[in-house]
Parts: structure tokens; sequence; C-alpha cells
């Protein structure tokens, strides 16, 4: 392994002054600079982060709870944190409560039950690694979920739920917007029978909205919400694909069908399929996350964007200022959806 002694023999000076010119801690004369730079090209030379780290009191890393490690959502969401974390030198620990079916029907999530406690041991395991911060995509409940960001002893950001606290920001999207639009653009199409595909969330969770958006996008167009048209998808796709199967079977079965997800809207495309109908045909689906397989699913899937990787790189770049001037006053930042729509979306058949 290349050391900093060994550019600092290639350069010809000493390694304090070749730790300046790398560390940045004290001002070097032009051509020393370059004489190092250049040694440390030839000789491929590049710090020992966690070295580095420990000396300066700093373990630059942080860490990443999030539900389950099969949410195609979140793993674009984690692609922009690693990326931006990547430019400054930080690594991430990524933990898991190891969810496959998240949220099972008759599963009543509380502070005490089994997801809370290993979310709780996670946030603890990961503490004791020394993370510098935390970004915090929680199963916990309300009240719980507060008490836990209260005792937290490093910088954190909240993704995807509205709790608000001195310590801490919240990162959510505008679920309310994007489902308005999408619920707007099958109207504009001329559906009047539009079944929703639900996933489970607090009251503080943002997707809450959705089912909102939904409701006051009917009322607006003098349409009962029937609650017959709702059916919990739990974000599974075998869930979701018996979902669908039950609304189609409905004697007045919806036109439409506006999922929280997109795996569960594929599910769906899938569960019409099975039952001889066709999309759009005789069904439209719009799904929620804008994931990169839209555009090669058959047909494609109209969606709602999220801005995914974005939102992921904005909280890893907050973070990082958290984390360098920790009494920064919390805030909380909304992020528009933008509808894309593709094949899976068309007029009714008896419009």
């Amino acid at each position: 392994m290349v050391t900093i002694k060994d550019v600092a023999a290639l350069a010809g000076i000493s390694y304090t002054t070749v730790s300046h010119v790398i560390n940045g801690t004290r001002p070097v004369a032009p051509e020393t600079r370059a004489r190092v730079e250049e040694a440390v090209r030839k000789l491929g030379y590049s710090q020992n982060m966690v070295a580095r780290g420990l000396r300066k009191g700093e373990t630059m890393t942080v860490g990443v709870v999030s539900v389950s490690s099969i949410d195609a959502y979140f793993a674009e969401v984690l692609h922009g944190v690693q990326e931006r974390a990547g430019e400054d030198g930080y690594g991430v620990y990524i933990s898991y409560t190891a969810l496959t079916d998240v949220c099972p029907t008759a599963c009543k999530i509380t502070g005490t039950d089994s997801l809370g406690f290993r979310e709780a041991e996670q946030l603890s395991g990961l503490e004791r690694r020394g993370i510098q911060g935390l970004i915090l995509n929680s199963l916990q409940n309300d009240e719980r979920l507060e008490s836990v960001l209260t005792g937290l002893r490093t910088p954190c950001i909240l993704f995807q739920r509205l709790v608000r606290g001195p310590g801490w920001d919240n990162f959510i999207c505008d679920d309310y917007q994007g489902a308005s639009d999408a619920m707007r653009y099958l109207l504009s199409l001329g559906h009047r029978r539009i079944g929703l595909v639900e996933g489970f969330g607090f009251e503080t969770h943002s997707v809450k909205f959705r089912k909102k958006a939904w409701e006051d996008a009917l009322r607006a167009a003098a349409i009962d919400a029937d609650p017959q048209l709702v059916r919990d998808g739990r974000y599974d796709p075998v869930a979701a694909y018996t979902a669908t199967k039950a609304l189609l079977a409905l004697a007045d079965r919806p036109t439409a069908i506006l999922y929280y997800s997109d795996t569960m809207a594929l599910s769906g495309i899938r569960a019409a399929a099975d039952m001889g109908l066709t999309v759009p045909g005789d069904l439209s689906v719009i799904g929620y996350d804008n994931l990169p397989i839209d555009d090669l699913s058959v047909p494609r899937l109209t969606s709602v964007n999220q801005m995914s990787c974005q939102i992921g790189r904005d909280m890893m770049e907050r973070l990082m200022e958290r984390i360098a001037n920790p009494g920064l006053e919390s805030l909380v930042r909304s992020y528009p959806q933008a509808l894309v729509v593709r094949e899976s979306t068309g007029s009714p058949a008896t419009a």
C-alpha cells in the first residue's frame, strides 16, 4: 500500500508538508503543491479515510435505516444518498427492518412490536459504530417516533414523515399534489369509477394525503368516493394482484385504478390481463414512483415522478450541513410531483 511517506520521498519534501497539502491544513507554496500532486498521481496514492477520521475525531460515515430491501422506490433514493456521500468521502451504513410483506392487514404496528424493536436496535447499533449522521425512513408509530428522534445523539434527516422537532429535518413529497394531478388526468379522460390501491401509513406519513386527494378529486367532480373501490395492497406485489382482482370482480368495476406504488401498479396490469381485460382498453392504470422499469412494461406505465434520486442527494447534502453545524434551525422540505403519461392510461370504453 502506498503511504504518505512514499509520496513525500518521491516529491523530495517532508511528509508533514505532504499532509498539509492533502488535508489543506496550512498554506503551501504553489511549486511544492504541484510536486505533491504529481507524486500522488504517479504513485496512485489515496487517503485512508478511516485513519484520517479517527485522528480528527470523525468516522466519515452516516447511517440509513429504512423499511425493506426490496423497496424499489427507496433504492432510487438510496442511490442519490450514496452518490452524494461519495463525493465528499463519506461511507454509508445501510440497515433495514427486513420486511418483505411490509404491512400485513392484521398487523397493528405499535412502539413495542417486533418491527419497532428491531428498528430501535438498528439505530442503537449505528450510533455505537460512531456514525456522524442519520437518514431515517421509519416504521415507528407517531408517538414512539417522536420519542426516538428526541433521544438521538446524532444529526438526523427524517424521510416521508412530518414530525417537527428542533434536532432533525423533514424531507417529504407533496403527495396531495401528485395524487391530485393523477386524479384530474383520469377524470379528464372520462373516468368516473376510479379505484385506489393504497399502502400502509401512519398519520404523519405524507402518503396519507394520496387518499385524501383521491376523495377530494372525486367530490370536486360530484362523484361519491365509494369505499368499495379502495383496497389495501400493502406495497406488496402479491397483495396488490389480489386486491386488483377483487376490484375488477365487482359488478360495477372501476375503469381506472390509482396505485400507491409502481410495483403494485405493475401487479395490477398482470391481474387485469389474467382476467381477460386489456390496459388501457378496459382499465387505465397509474402508478406512483416513476421507476426506470416503467418504460419497459407492457404497456408502459403512467406514473407520478417523485424525484427520488434528487431527494436522496439533497438529504445527504443537508445531513452534511447538519454534521458541520448541529445548531442549524430545522426545516421541512417538500418536493413537487410530476405526472408522467405513458401507455397505460386512456379513455374508458364506455366514454
